[in-house]
């Protein structure tokens, strides 16, 4: 990975301080659930907040099929409710912000997290 200047750095530090420390559902925080999905597992639902799984069972439960899985309908109308979901509009900012800076996304997003964990350890002394 490139090394950031220090103006990319607190761009990016305003980000994760925005994004930071929000429950993630299948991680800890919302964060390295992104991170996960984008890097690692490439299930989406690894990157939902816990947040987002309300909004999902309350506002898209007729997206799902029988069994409990995402129907095609599902995909399409993450559009119509992605204002509603902390990990589109996270993920979003984390590409807009790799895209202007020409950075890997999947950088970007491990970066993110990292300083999450970072932020977090400073505190707990």
């Amino acid at each position: 990975m490139q090394k950031l200047t220090t103006i990319q750095k607190n761009e990016l530090e305003v980000i994760v301080n925005k994004w930071s420390n929000i429950e993630g559902d299948y991680s800890a925080t919302l964060l390295q659930g992104i991170a996960h999905f984008k890097c690692d597992s490439g299930i989406m639902s690894d990157a939902y907040s816990k947040e987002d799984i309300e909004y999902i069972s309350k506002n898209m439960k007729q997206y799902f099929d029988a069994e409990g899985y995402e129907t095609d309908a599902f995909y399409e109308a993450l559009n119509e409710h992605g204002d509603n979901l902390q990990f589109i509009n996270c993920s979003y900012e984390l590409y807009k912000f790799s895209e202007e800076h020409n950075i890997d996304d999947e950088d970007v997003y491990t970066l993110a997290s990292n300083m999450e964990d970072c932020k977090n350890n400073l505190l707990a002394f």
